[in-house]
């Protein structure tokens, strides 16, 4: 019973922390940074200019139905109906607010052919061969039943269905240590001391929200175990991700901001080529028969 209730708090929590953020609260991350876009960018479909989805696009083909698994406010999916890659879409999340928003948002762009359902992806629930495409978008670095929820998304997917997800896949939450954040650290130190929240930076745990990286280093391993994995771009993030949270740009005018973060691309880049791993990927898979 204890064990019920304590998941059923972290649940609550986890809704409410993202339900405010479709709603509008502030989440700026790594990735909203201009120059850190085009280095993602380049690394995944070799164009600084070009997002991952619009330069993979060819690779998913024009699919029937999809689902959205951890729609959040639905951004995806009405790209995903937009521009044709899927005809319908099923977006599905556990905080009920990122649903109305995401129900609105479709609504006023004009877009059929979207449903939105209250789910939890740790015990998620799929009609058998429902769909030809799966999307997950930062969201199965969330989930603690990751065989769970592979295991019901295979089951869904109709022959030749493919899953793309674009995800975080770095240390989960108990792992990390100060020695798994040494070389970053030392970067970070070498920042000018204007732009430097703190004397070191902390341990990435997101107190915020319980399900933050709960199996994340598990991912591409439980993934390779039930889908044939056709494609992958790493894209990095191994010291960028650890380090943007700890960076005050306030005072900084846009050609120090841009010159920062081109300092920490080119450490990550180093540090990658010299055998460092890369914290976030994109991957397309197909269900294996």
């Amino acid at each position: 019973m204890f064990d019920d209730l304590k998941k059923n708090l972290r649940l609550a929590k986890t809704a409410r922390f993202w339900g405010r953020v479709a709603a509008g609260e502030s989440l700026t991350t790594w990735l909203h940074e201009p120059v850190v876009r085009r280095y993602v960018n380049r690394r995944v479909t070799g164009d600084p200019n070009v997002w991952p989805l619009d330069g993979l696009s060819s690779r998913l083909g024009a699919r029937g139905h999809g689902i959205s698994l951890g729609c959040g406010d639905g951004t995806l999916d009405r790209y995903l109906r937009g521009c044709g890659i899927c005809a319908s879409v099923t977006g599905i999340d556990i905080s009920p607010r990122s649903l109305e928003v995401a129900k609105n948002q479709a609504t006023q762009q004009g877009l059929t052919n979207m449903e939105y359902v209250l789910g939890d992806l740790d015990t998620l629930v799929l009609a058998e061969a429902s769909c030809e495409g799966a999307f997950f978008q930062q969201s199965l670095h969330h989930v603690s039943n990751l065989e769970g929820c592979l295991d019901a998304v295979r089951a869904a997917l109709r022959p030749g269905g493919l899953v793309y997800m674009d995800e975080y896949i770095g240390p989960s939450q108990s792992e990390w240590n100060r020695d798994l954040l040494r070389e970053a650290d030392e970067v970070y130190r070498k920042l000018p001391k204007s732009v430097r929240r703190r004397r070191h930076l902390q341990l990435p745990v997101d107190g915020k929200d319980p399900s933050e990286a709960i199996r994340s280093s598990e991912i591409v391993r439980q993934v390779s175990e039930r889908f044939d994995i056709e494609l992958r771009r790493d894209y990095g993030g191994t010291f960028l991700s650890v380090i943007h949270p700890h960076l005050d740009f306030s005072n900084a005018a846009d050609s120090e901001r841009e010159d920062v973060l081109s300092r920490l691309i080119d450490a990550e880049k180093n540090a990658i080529s010299l055998g460092a791993p890369s914290f976030y990927t994109v991957i397309i898979a197909r269900r294996s028969s």
